[in-house]
């Protein structure tokens, strides 16, 4: 099994940050097979899904992400990576 640990930091708020995960990061398309359910609780987002489970947590200007993959998961680790890295960048204009 193999863990995706990263932290990102941002200049937006938890609820920007919030909105941002909600109406850009869940549905892309390079995430849709790593999220099959994603719940809220405070200001920790669950997620679980055929390819592993984690959490993406927020804070004031940062934004951690753990996630464990299961064996199919670590082959798609590096796309998985990317696809945050990538996202979480739009967060610092």
């Amino acid at each position: 099994m193999s863990t995706i640990n990263k932290k990102f930091k941002v200049k937006a708020s938890i609820t920007e940050m919030r909105h941002f995960i909600d109406t850009k990061l869940l549905p892309n398309p390079a995430l849709g097979t790593l999220i099959d359910n994603a719940k809220w609780t405070g200001n920790t987002l669950f997620i679980q899904s055929k390819l592993g489970k984690g959490t993406i947590e927020l804070f004031e200007n940062l934004v951690e992400v753990n996630i464990d993959l299961n064996f199919l998961g670590n082959m798609a680790r590096n796309t998985i990576e990317a696809t945050l890295d990538k996202e979480f960048k739009q967060l610092n204009p």
